[in-house]
């Protein structure tokens, strides 16, 4: 165990005292200055959130996707799947995650829509596995252009049975469409030659149902509520974020971190895949800003929207906040949260209904901890 002693303590006061002065003379440079929060306007409201599970077997990955839209109505999606084992599976499981989140704020009937995360983020993340080798070797053995022409085209499609399981409550299953028979035969019927590469085109693919989401998600009023931030927005080029400039500037208008907001736009450097173009919300997305803190003492929240996020917007929001935060939200997070639990009783009801020659492939690494 560390003990504390007086050369630690003095090297912390010391960076706290260096993090201090920058902190205040970024803040005298900076021109904007906290408004005050309006009164609270009615309005209808849901907030989006997902969660996943995953279990890691010998043989293969099992996941579970939840995800729920919480407002006037509950709306929910649950899928089980498995995987092949991929170096990348991590960020796969997010993405099909994320992909669901957005096809059920796309389908909500609410005035406003509100999404946990940032929406540059959402728009600016392609998959770090998506390189420009992995297009080139794709293009040598698939029609490229017309496999993703003829797949948006079927996803427009395929929203309609996604809208009518989810009115219907029984939206539990798999709903990507690359774990469809559908992706089985366009991947055949675009090949070149008889050579295929169906792995690296579903992972493809799996990208392409996720900007088809997000795109069709911006076609509502949706505002992007980020919990945690380390954006520069005020405090370019200095190892300071915002968050600290903000509570300071309220400290020295106030006399306390008292509650309002301050509008900003976020210069969003896109570097979207040529494919980009069948989505325009995504090609052609501007972006609009607010830090708010919606209660004295409360924590400071990034607000992100294709729309300004004018005064009336803040004032509906008002409406919906409990100790500081967003009550569409609290109540999303906890409908999609996969329980530990709940996880194995699904796996464990899997696997006794599995044949037994399978039993070397569903070995788990963790037993031997859990008992």
């Amino acid at each position: 165990m560390w003990r504390l002693s007086d050369e630690l303590l003095k090297d912390f006061e010391r960076t706290l005292e260096e993090s201090y002065s920058s902190v205040v003379n970024i803040a005298r440079s900076i021109k904007q200055r906290w408004k005050t929060l309006p009164e609270p306007e009615s309005c209808a409201i849901c907030g989006v959130d997902g969660s996943r599970g995953v279990e890691r077997l010998s043989g293969l990955v099992f996941y579970i996707i939840s995800a729920a839209s919480v407002g006037e109505d509950i709306r929910e999606m649950h899928e089980v799947t498995t995987l092949k084992p991929h170096i990348h599976i991590d960020e796969r499981i997010r993405l099909h995650m994320h992909t669901s989140e957005y096809r059920l704020g796309s389908i909500a009937e609410e005035d406003i829509v509100l999404m946990d995360g940032t929406l540059r983020g959402a728009i600016i993340r392609p998959p770090a596995y998506l390189t420009k080798d992995v297009y080139t070797a794709l293009s040598k053995l698939y029609d490229l252009e017309g496999v993703i022409e003829d797949f948006v085209e079927v996803l427009d499609e395929w929203y309609g049975e996604i809208t009518e399981d989810v009115r219907r409550g029984v939206a539990r299953k798999n709903y990507l469409l690359t774990r469809s028979e559908y992706f089985d035969g366009i991947e055949m019927g675009c090949r070149k030659g008889e050579q295929g590469d169906k792995d690296n085109l579903m992972i493809l693919m799996e990208y392409i149902e996720y900007l088809h989401a997000l795109n069709r998600l911006l076609d509502r009023n949706v505002v992007f509520v980020a919990k945690s931030f380390y954006t520069s927005e005020f405090t370019a080029n200095s190892s300071i974020t915002d968050s600290a400039v903000l509570d300071y500037l309220a400290r020295e208008q106030f006399g306390e971190e008292k509650a309002g907001f301050i509008q900003f736009k976020p210069i969003l450097q896109k570097s979207l895949p040529w494919y980009s173009r069948y989505f325009k919300n995504l090609d052609k997305a501007e972006i609009y800003g607010a830090f708010v803190r919606f209660a004295d003492g409360g924590n400071i929240y990034m607000l992100e929207s294709t729309k300004p996020i004018e005064e009336d917007t803040i004032a509906r929001l008002c409406n919906y906040e409990a100790e500081g935060y967003l009550i569409p939200l609290i109540h999303a997070h906890r409908h999609a949260e996969i329980k530990r639990r709940e996880l194995k009783t699904i796996i464990s009801a899997m696997l006794s209904a599995t044949d037994p020659k399978y039993t070397f492939l569903l070995k788990r690494g963790r037993d031997v901890l859990e008992g």
